[in-house]
């Protein structure tokens, strides 16, 4: 059985909500997965879910809540809402960080011995 990022129940605790309906926690659980998935190159979750991987993914699963189609500003006749920018920063911010923490696929796998430079260059004899 794979491992989930966090319980459908943390979704509507995090947000101080009475509730969130399944479909919609389950949903957005699967949205927070693809961006931590691209970010950390996991296929899976280690179990237990570490407390930071815990933290970046309910704060991501809280912003695709609060604004789930990333809209910065929307106009519908007399009205105008604008959403915080903030939100897209801090989710870069939060990928960028889990990135660097578990993506390890860039770098070599394993270590290599420290290059030998001790010889020295023997100068070419032309002959006639």
């Amino acid at each position: 059985m794979a491992t989930d990022l966090f319980d459908l129940v943390d979704l509507p605790s995090w947000l101080q909500v009475p509730q969130v309906d399944t479909e919609t926690a389950t949903r957005v659980r699967r949205y927070v997965n693809g961006w931590l998935q691209d970010a950390t190159g996991l296929a899976t979750w280690p179990s237990p879910v570490p407390d930071r991987l815990w933290a970046w993914a309910i704060e991501l699963a809280g912003i695709v809540i609060d604004n789930p189609t990333a809209k910065w500003s929307e106009t519908i006749d007399d009205y105008t809402g604008v959403n915080d920018r903030g939100a897209q920063s801090r989710r870069k911010e939060i990928l960028d960080r889990a990135q660097a923490a578990y993506n390890t696929g860039a770098g070599p796998q394993f270590s290599f011995p420290e290059a030998d430079w001790h010889w020295s260059v023997v100068p070419t004899v032309l002959q006639d």
